[in-house]
């Protein structure tokens, strides 16, 4: 049976949770939209799309447009070039050989999943030494949940109609952990300290630098992800 890995991106490879946070709330704010204008707890979507439709929702009554998602698509990425002109951009401890790893096994497949906007993420993959353009990739750009961005990234790894496979899905944020829980997936967590992982974890760890390809595959299970994506 094929086995599907399932990646976050910030945080989970690369360590720009933070990061990303800043650079957005800085290019939002320029605009005049305050995403501390509720609690992060009631955003119904923590993804950047479910954020940008919050908050033109909240000041100016509707939600945002598609040339509007294209133009921070475009923005955010600039920012993150702009702090990488200067800034190192390091992966999480083990992430880049963990990855290769992968690669050498046989009937493995990789997808990325990530809240975030598609060219902001392609970058960041970039510095892993991926060429994005050949990646299962899903964002939060084309997709407003967590369970829709991950239902995509698993068809454009193994196909719409794949038979039967095994997958799991590794994460840092507690949003990443309800989204396995809800799909069926096992979830290796990375605690980074932001947030408390309980013990239905499949593993929890603080880098990969101790994890080899063979025992995260060993925490796949069969799943099925072939429900309409949205």
């Amino acid at each position: 049976m094929k086995t599907l890995v399932i990646f976050d991106v910030d945080g989970t490879l690369i360590d720009s949770g933070h990061l990303h946070h800043d650079l957005i709330t800085r290019i939002l704010a320029e605009d005049g939209l305050d995403v501390t204008f509720q609690p992060w707890s009631a955003y119904p979507h923590y993804t950047d799309l479910g954020v940008l439709n919050e908050l033109f929702h909240h000041y100016h009554k509707r939600g945002i447009s598609t040339d509007e998602l294209a133009r921070y698509d475009e923005l955010y990425e600039a920012a993150l070039r702009e702090h990488l002109a200067d800034n190192a951009l390091p992966e999480i401890a083990g992430a880049a050989a963990l990855l290769a790893g992968l690669a050498e096994q046989d009937d493995v497949h990789v997808a990325f999943a990530t809240g975030s906007l598609r060219r902001m993420a392609q970058l960041k993959l970039s510095r892993l030494g991926l060429t994005p353009d050949d990646l299962a990739l899903a964002t939060g750009g084309e997709h407003l949940t967590r369970e829709g961005i991950v239902r995509a990234a698993a068809a454009l790894a193994m196909g719409q109609n794949a038979a039967p496979y095994r997958a799991v899905i590794l994460g840092d944020g507690l949003w990443d952990q309800r989204t396995a829980a809800g799909l069926g997936i096992p979830f290796v967590a990375l605690q980074t300290g932001l947030h408390a992982f309980d013990d239905k974890t499949a593993l929890t760890l603080r880098d990969f630098s101790t994890l080899t390809a063979g025992h995260l595959l060993s925490l796949a299970a069969p799943v099925d992800l072939t429900e309409t994506t949205s």
